[in-house]
């Protein structure tokens, strides 16, 4: 019985996987059938699978968050309860933004008044921690490629600054995150696709059971 369970598990993901993979290859392209009658119908046809699914599961992640949060202001409300100092912070900047979200019509003002410094702050602090890494890693590491981590990250950190005499460094700054940073996090999207892709073709052949619950 359990068997039978599994195999019909696995069946429904492979056909829901590949209505949808053919859904969104032939939907809403009429001419890829040429002069066939009907084609823009078929085509129409073809594209509703996946744009149903597709909602379900946006509808689903919506939902999903929703519960997150539900789940966020239950946990720290009790956590409130016992006069925990940043549960209660917490709730009472939830409740403030909410609030004024819904009377000013979806005003982002606040947000941006908040966001904006804590941002800042955020980035002064990784200016140390990077400077601070880069000394570590020359006091434990002292070799070529900690010589060249540290050279990159001061180089960058300077070219930041908004100094005439740093001009230069801003240079070279932009060319390392225009060049080696724009690579590097291509070659990340790229792994991360390549990933999705075979995780998707595990999922259609059965060998990921993730599904089954």
């Amino acid at each position: 019985m359990r068997r039978m369970g599994i195999a019909f598990s696995a069946s429904v993901a492979f056909a829901v996987g590949v209505l949808t993979l053919i859904s969104l290859l032939l939907g809403d392209h009429p001419e890829l059938y040429g002069n066939v009658a009907g084609a823009e119908i078929w085509a129409g046809l073809l594209a509703l699978p996946a744009a149903v699914l597709l909602r379900l599961v946006t509808l689903t992640v919506a939902v999903t968050i929703v519960i997150g949060i539900v789940n966020l202001l239950h946990v720290h409300a009790g956590r409130g309860l016992r006069r925990q100092f940043y549960s209660i912070v917490m709730i009472a900047s939830f409740a403030f933004t909410m609030y004024w979200y819904l009377t000013r019509q979806g005003d982002t003002s606040l947000l941006a008044a908040v966001q904006v410094p804590i941002e800042s702050a955020l980035a002064a602090l990784l200016f140390l921690s990077m400077a601070q890494g880069g000394a570590r890693v020359m006091k434990k590491r002292a070799d070529i490629w900690g010589l060249l981590f540290v050279t990159v990250m001061v180089i960058v950190l300077l070219g930041t600054l908004p100094l005439p005499a740093l001009a230069p460094l801003r240079e070279w700054s932009d060319w390392l995150m225009d060049i080696p940073v724009g690579a590097g996090a291509r070659a990340i999207l790229l792994g991360i696709a390549l990933g999705t892709v075979v995780a998707g073709v595990r999922i259609l052949l059965g060998q990921d059971r993730s599904y089954r619950g």
